[in-house]
């Protein structure tokens, strides 16, 4: 690769840093940087470009921040996104695997083409006449009451059931680890073509979340007698939904590559990261 861009969120500790890193190292390594205008408050000199521009003039794109950056990312190049490697210089990062002490290890990696891809399909929500994407979840929930939310759920036309609950999660293999997983969900791994329902505070208790593939429609109803709810995708506000409204969440044909180092392994990232204990060398049994 020749051409990356570079998307930092200036709000991270050390995000400046790996920015000055990145702009050293650029020259030895013969890679070209373009930045989102942003990173001018740190790098007043160096090439800018919206990153809703990044697609057909960067091969891939290196996000300096925590999770939420990435997503932003993917969100701000619409349908067409580049392939893209998260530096993780927040708290958790599920998506963003590669430390700040690994960026330059990155950047030699994505130059030679020595990363590991991962690719993810993205889920489209419709509401309202307007559509938007997301690759970790849809979230219904809240709203400007306290009070119980009523919500008809079907897919592909068939009826799950009414949840009586705080909120709805849809979330897909990508969105599994996230608030899907705090709210009692299962663990999808990227590579299942798989959606997961996951009510939040379900009023019954026999109601537990359900694994769906992931080429299905789901279709959710707030019912009449319901709270008004706030509809989200990938953690930002998409609108709000009043009694009546429906929300359909199906596939999309939209797919970003997630890149890691080379060694990237899935399950040390759950180990690590969810701080599951246990030996794992004598994991498959004797």
């Amino acid at each position: 690769m020749k051409t990356l861009g570079v998307i930092a969120n200036l709000d991270k500790p050390g995000a400046g840093e790996a920015l000055r890193e990145l702009v050293e190292m650029a020259g030895s390594l013969a890679v070209d940087l373009v930045f989102d205008p942003e990173c001018l408050a740190v790098l007043p000199d160096v090439e800018t470009l919206e990153v809703e521009a990044f697609p057909g003039r960067v091969e891939a794109a290196l996000t300096l921040g925590g999770d939420g950056t990435l997503l932003g990312a993917v969100r701000k190049m619409g349908h067409d996104p580049v392939p893209l490697l998260g530096v993780n210089l927040g708290k958790l990062g599920f998506l963003t695997g590669v430390t700040a002490h690994e960026l330059e290890a990155a950047v030699q990696a994505l130059v030679a083409g020595e990363t590991v891809a991962s690719r993810r399909r993205l889920m489209e929500c419709e509401f309202d006449g307007k559509r938007e994407l997301a690759l970790n979840d849809v979230v219904m929930s809240w709203g400007n009451s306290s009070h119980i939310a009523h919500l008809e759920v079907s897919v592909d036309g068939h009826a799950i059931t009414t949840y009586t609950c705080d909120g709805l999660i849809i979330a897909s293999p990508t969105g599994s680890t996230g608030h899907s997983l705090s709210a009692g969900g299962p663990v999808l791994v990227p590579e299942c073509d798989a959606r997961v329902i996951c009510p939040i505070c379900p009023h019954a208790m026999t109601v537990r979340p359900v694994v769906l593939p992931g080429g299905v429609t789901v279709r959710v109803k707030v019912c009449d007698h319901s709270k008004s709810l706030v509809l989200a995708c990938d953690g930002q506000l998409f609108d709000e939904v009043t009694p009546g409204g429906v929300v359909k969440v199906c596939p999309s044909e939209v797919t970003v590559d997630l890149l890691h180092l080379p060694g990237y392994r899935y399950w040390d990232v759950l180990r690590e990261k969810l701080h599951w204990r246990g030996s794992a060398v004598n994991a498959g049994g004797s």
